[in-house]
């Protein structure tokens, strides 16, 4: 398995950040950076061109930009035929990740995508057994206003991080908010190579409505998300992959509106 941190490139401060936050990590791995593209203006046309993107795509500079580096990593998988991870330079990961990623690694052999992390203002779905009803994961209380304010709120990160999770469990995902912390096996990086192109704005779903199962809590919800980040392209994607995710979760994603 080999490890990657993907970072603005106008900005290593990001970078510098991440080592400090993960410093845990450092002593059993390493981590490769690589630069996001976010200060190539032309970076549009050359997406559009290699058919990665459609002219009607919306995605901003930096989401092109960290799309591009996930992409490449992807392609990297196949190449290489090796299973990656891949961190975002804002991701906070738990003391203990290492520990918690190999056991949960050892139990889904089949994996395409394992999430470690993902934000907060997109309620994941998620499937307890086969035989029950999927079922939303929300958090009370975490609606519109909440979302105006900076990261997490939700999580005391300090706490979080060197908190002891005597059991995670991992559970099949149908859909999740943010690609900052995630592993991806040589099967899921080829399958996505293949759908994941020529991305427009199509719409993922929310399964935040039937027939998709029960939910705890709802606040709002919404029928689709529109396709603005590169998480969104890859929810569309989703059913046809072995997707799981932990929990608690294993890695902090900041949130933002």
């Amino acid at each position: 398995m080999k490890y990657f941190v993907i970072y603005p490139d106008d900005n290593k401060d990001n970078l510098e950040k991440f080592k400090t936050n993960n410093q845990h990590l450092a002593p059993e791995i390493d981590i490769i950076p690589v630069k996001a593209p976010v200060s190539n203006l032309n970076l549009r046309d050359e997406l559009i061109k290699k058919n990665i993107i459609t002219k009607d795509n919306e995605y901003d500079l930096i989401t092109l930009a960290f799309t591009k580096a996930h992409i490449l990593l992807w392609q990297q998988a196949v190449e290489t035929q090796s299973p990656i991870t891949i961190f975002e330079a804002n991701t906070i990961t738990h003391k203990d990740f290492l520990d918690h990623q190999k056991q949960s690694l050892s139990l889904k052999t089949k994996y395409d995508l394992m999430i470690w992390g993902y934000n907060l203002n997109w309620n994941p779905c998620l499937e307890i057994i086969p035989s029950l009803p999927k079922v939303i994961y929300t958090f009370i209380g975490y609606g519109t206003e909440e979302l105006k304010t900076p990261n997490n709120d939700l999580i005391d990160v300090s706490l979080y991080k060197n908190s002891d999770l005597r059991a995670v469990q991992t559970l099949k995902m149908l859909s999740f908010s943010g690609m900052g912390c995630y592993s991806i096996s040589v099967n899921g990086a080829k399958q996505l190579l293949q759908k994941a192109i020529s991305i427009g704005n199509e719409a993922a779903p929310s399964y935040q409505e039937k027939p998709y199962g029960t939910n705890f809590y709802v606040f709002n919800p919404v029928a689709k998300r529109e396709n603005t980040s590169f998480d969104v392209e890859v929810n569309r994607h989703i059913q046809s992959l072995n997707t799981y995710m932990t929990i608690p979760m294993l890695a902090v994603i900041p949130t933002t509106p």
